[in-house]
Order: structure tokens, then C-alpha cells, then sequence
């Protein structure tokens, strides 16, 4: 979903903004931090990788952070291909490849999270770690209605009356959303992306897809969601990864990740820092 700024990077901020050119398009992304095993953020449909501004310095605390805008998003290639999140996975494989990145955590928000496991399980051994933050993907339904309509609001106020759907309750964030959802509208280019990411990959599972098979994914997994999420609601037990922490946030609809950036951000730390500890015991245990 939408940035709630229009700036990428204000000035004398530690984030910097750069752009990769691969074999797919452009790549633009923000990176913050050095070391450790790099985390990278993927945003939901519609977003950008600004989605992540209030999240990104806290994780960089012992690794390099990372947050890219996928194919039809932000300062990337608007070329969507097929216009099927698979194919957002072999992209990203070239991405990691330009900024020479072995092995890296993901964390995924909405079809974000959707393009983290399918990058997940097309190259397990680039992927350190999962996490879902309010994921599509799982074979639950969502609001397909939301979708078409926050891609080509008529007007402001319907822009914002979409944004405000994406929140659990009043915000000041919801006007500026409103108006980027509008802005994103008008725009025939981005809009035709987004229209054909919407049919190829969404349109025909909104009551619900085929399981996953969580079998094939051997990387530690958590997921993370809103107690309020109107888009996608909580997933029932038997569509999440088994064993896997499940964490619901307190008023937060389906952008915990800015509704509730500190615990949020919190949790994913904390998730990192113990798998990063964890591989370093059994790489030193004899």
C-alpha cells in the first residue's frame, strides 16, 4: 500500500537511496546499516519501499537493511511481466545478485510477504529467514474489492476513504495515503501494472487458493498480523506454517508494521538477532 511521505530520504538521514540495473529493470531501493546477514523488505501491493521508513534504522542495529520496490512500484521497472508475483522471485534472485548479496533474511509485508515465499522457495539457500507480516498467499481470502478500488480511486476522497481501510482506526497518515492512492490512479502506466498484477495473480483465489505446502520451506518462519486487518483477515490455524510463532498485534488493521511500528519492529529484530546467534553456535560447535 502507498508511502505515507513523498520523499525517499530527507536530508542528513543515515538511509541511502541507489538503483540497481539488472536483466529485469531497474531495481531502486533504500539500505541503511553495514554487516551481519542483510535483511531485505518487501512492501504490499501498491507500496513502495517508503512503507518501510519507520522500521528500517532500528533493524539495521546489527545488520545491513534493505527495502527494494518491486516490478510496477516506486522508482523500479514498471514492466510487470506476466503480471505474476511468482515471477517477482527470479528478479529479486537478480537483484541480490547486483548488490552481491549471498544470503539474506526477508521480510514481507501483504503481497510482499506472498513474493518472499515464493523467492523462499525457489532459492532456500539464499533465504536466511521468513518473515510474513499480514501475508497473501496463504490460500485465505481477502478483499479483491479493496484492490480494484484503491488501484483507480475517482477522486481524493475516495482515495482516502480506501486508506483508511488499511488502518484500524483514525490516523494522521490516512489523508497523505489518500492522496498518493489517487495520484497512483492517474497514472495509466502504473495503473495497467497494478491492473494486471490484480488479474493474473489475485483475481482468482479472493474466497481462498490451494494451501501451502509448508514442507518445502526448511528456514525458520514467523508471521505477524493485525488484529484488525479489513483486507486480510487472521488466517485460521491450519494455513500457517506449523510450529511457526504467530504473533497478532492490538489495534492494527493491515499495516502493523506503521500502526504498531515499535513492537512490530521489535519482534522482527528479536527473530533475527536469535537465528544470527543460533547459526553462529552450531557453526563453532565442534
Amino acid at each position: 500500500m502507498p508511502s505515507p511521505v513523498s520523499r525517499p530520504v530527507s536530508e542528513g538521514s543515515r538511509l541511502r537511496s541507489g538503483v540497481v540495473t539488472i536483466a529485469g529493470g531497474q531495481a531502486a531501493y533504500l539500505s541503511v546499516g553495514s554487516g551481519g546477514v542483510p535483511v531485505l523488505l518487501l512492501h504490499g501491493f501498491a507500496g513502495d519501499r517508503l512503507t518501510w521508513q519507520f522500521n528500517l534504522s532500528a533493524l539495521s542495529a546489527r545488520r545491513r537493511a534493505i527495502a527494494v520496490d518491486l516490478p510496477g512500484h516506486g522508482g523500479s521497472t514498471p514492466d510487470v511481466g506476466s503480471g505474476r508475483v511468482a515471477d517477482f522471485a527470479p528478479w529479486l534472485v537478480e537483484f541480490l545478485d547486483g548488490l552481491e548479496l549471498s544470503r539474506v533474511h526477508l521480510v514481507g509485508h501483504s503481497m510482499g510477504g506472498y513474493v518472499a515465499r515464493e523467492l523462499a522457495g525457489l532459492a532456500p539457500d539464499r533465504v536466511a529467514s521468513l518473515t510474513l507480516l499480514s501475508s497473501a498467499g496463504l490460500g485465505t481470502p481477502f478483499d479483491l474489492g479493496f484492490l480494484r478500488r484503491a488501484i483507480a480511486p475517482a477522486d481524493v476522497a475516495e482515495g482516502r476513504a480506501c486508506a483508511e481501510r488499511l488502518f484500524a482506526g483514525p490516523s494522521p497518515l490516512i489523508p497523505r495515503f489518500g492522496e498518493v492512492l489517487h495520484a497512483q490512479g492517474a497514472d495509466p502506466v502504473r495503473r495497467a501494472g497494478l491492473e494486471r498484477i490484480i488479474e493474473r495473480s489475485f483475481a482468482d483465489h479472493a474466497d481462498g487458493g490451494p494451501p501451502v505446502d509448508w514442507s518445502a520451506y526448511r528456514m525458520p518462519i514467523q508471521v505477524l498480523w493485525g488484529r484488525d486487518d479489513r483486507i486480510i483477515p487472521l488466517p485460521p490455524p491450519d494455513r500457517l506454517p506449523p510450529a511457526a510463532p504467530f504473533r497478532v498485534f492490538e489495534n492494527a488493521g493491515h499495516l502493523p508494521h506503521i500502526e504498531a511500528a515499535s513492537p512490530v519492529t521489535a519482534t522482527v529484530r528479536a527473530f533475527l538477532d536469535g537465528g544470527d546467534d543460533a547459526q553462529s553456535v552450531e557453526l563453532t560447535e565442534p
